[in-house]
């Protein structure tokens, strides 16, 4: 199967030989699985928690991010988002890697530093896909605040009122860095999935009709 352009791709995972994608509306899961070279991507139930759980026991577990360790075979594991950041991990010592799941709540859990001890390398790489960006993404100042108050960054762009909005994807990043991840080895892959409404699913902007978009990176096995 001849793959598109509607996968997108980070640089730095590619580089690192790291087969991974972050799908827009029109991909077909068929497509990542042929990318990913598997014949499924393993996913746990989204809680918007802070548990990070091995690809072995994800199926039907309550967690956010799932670890994939390098094996004989491929492992491919993923998240599904409409709004919520999907982060992309990977060991380039190991060739182990983790999809995680960070909505605000997720952030404030701290699933990012869950998944990034989980992995336990340090040549840790990270690609941060599209999601709702800091022009769309508003809240009540007390969840500005909380969010915040799990950024070593300043996350806040600008308040209007009772209102503020955040930037998800500088706290996913504060994060990172705050827990050993070198900013080299940190990529954005660009998106604001309520602003574009052609290329991606968006709870915010559409509510229960959302569709979600299966973000996914395979070990090197």
């Amino acid at each position: 199967m001849a793959i598109t352009t509607m996968l997108l791709r980070s640089q730095l995972l590619t580089e690192k030989g790291f087969a991974h994608a972050f799908p827009t509306r029109s991909s077909e899961e068929a497509e990542l699985c042929a990318l990913l070279g598997t014949a499924l991507v393993v996913q746990a139930k989204q809680v918007h928690g802070g548990r990070a759980v091995e690809a072995g026991a994800a199926t039907g577990a309550d967690a956010d991010a799932i670890i994939g360790r390098q094996q004989s075979q491929r492992v491919a594991v993923g998240v599904r988002v409409a709004d919520c950041v999907p982060l992309l991990l990977a060991d380039s010592d190991s060739g182990d890697v983790a999809a995680v799941h960070a909505g605000w709540r997720g952030v404030v859990a701290h699933v990012v530093p869950a998944a990034v001890r989980a992995l336990a390398g340090k040549s840790v790489c990270a690609a941060i896909g599209p999601c709702i960006g800091s022009c769309c993404f508003e809240v009540g100042r007390d969840v500005a605040e909380t969010i915040g108050q799990a950024s070593t960054q300043q996350v806040v762009v600008r308040v209007l009122g009772h209102k503020a909005f955040v930037d998800l994807r500088m706290a996913v990043r504060a994060q990172l860095l705050a827990h050993g991840v070198k900013g080299e080895r940190i990529e954005d892959v660009p998106g604001c999935t309520k602003h574009e409404p052609t290329r991606f699913h968006s709870y915010r902007r559409d509510g229960a009709s959302s569709g979600r978009m299966l973000a996914a990176i395979a070990t090197i096995g």
